[in-house]
């Protein structure tokens, strides 16, 4: 039997456009505009998937990020990267009514179709956790009837062997694991490239945001670029803050 969606809430951990730019570069610094509008768009690509399946929304970030009426917006205490996410899964799930799913904004692949597919397989199971892997060790979705702190506890953050390390925490504490298809997040210039030229990023509903950052790239790649680019390009900004995400 499918779980009610409607009792289902979506906790996107993130720490904001400005400062997901800060954490880590995908763009040079005179572009920093262009990238903070890329992270916007990716954190409101997540609060509409999770939308589309009736969940109720709650995003856990150190800064205001103006999210608007109907998105309960959280803190990030703690000292480090595990300590802040246990927290903010900890508070969340304390919160639900029902299952809880949780996802960053730096994946642009992610969909309603993922989130769907997440509570399907999660069932009304309490046993089953379901995980969406990221091809770099990591995950960039987390399905749970039941808190998971003491599994939490046992991973280890911001390495190759995150995702390995949480599926042997999960699997000894008694959970049946069910993975989703992999999905690449933005961590490195590398992975902007790769999803640019991906099927995924030629969708209509991105082209307002991939044509123009392809143009853009590709003239940070001539031998001029440094004079030809060294000014912000106002309809650079203006193409990626239009338009609402995709579902």
């Amino acid at each position: 039997m499918s779980t009610n969606t409607h009792e289902s809430r979506l906790l996107v951990f993130t720490l904001g456009p400005i400062g997901e730019c800060h954490r880590r570069r995908l763009l040079p610094a005179r572009l920093a505009h262009v990238e903070r509008s890329l992270h916007r768009r990716g954190l409101e690509t997540a609060l509409a998937a999770g939308r589309a399946n009736g969940c109720a929304l709650e995003v856990s970030s150190p800064h205001l990020l103006g999210l608007g009426s109907g998105v309960h917006l959280a803190d990030q205490p703690g000292r480090s990267f595990g300590e802040r996410f246990r927290r903010a899964v900890r508070a969340a799930h304390s919160r639900s009514r029902g299952p809880l799913l949780v996802v960053g904004s730096d994946v642009p692949g992610l969909t309603g179709g993922h989130l769907a597919q997440a509570l399907e397989e999660l069932g009304d199971d309490p046993n089953r956790v379901v995980v969406g892997p990221s091809p770099d060790g990591g995950f960039y979705l987390l399905a749970t009837h039941r808190p998971l702190d003491a599994e939490l506890a046992r991973v280890r953050w911001c390495t190759r062997r995150t995702l390995g390390s949480l599926l042997e925490a999960l699997r000894a504490s008694g959970f049946e694991v069910c993975l989703l298809e992999p999905l690449s997040d933005l961590d490195r210039p590398g992975d902007l490239w790769s999803w640019l030229a991906s099927e995924a990023a030629r969708l209509v509903a991105w082209r307002d945001v991939t044509d123009p950052l392809r143009r853009l790239l590709a003239v940070i790649r001539r031998p001029d670029a440094p004079e030809t680019v060294g000014q912000p390009c106002a309809w650079a900004s203006l193409a990626l803050a239009t338009r609402g995400p995709p579902v």
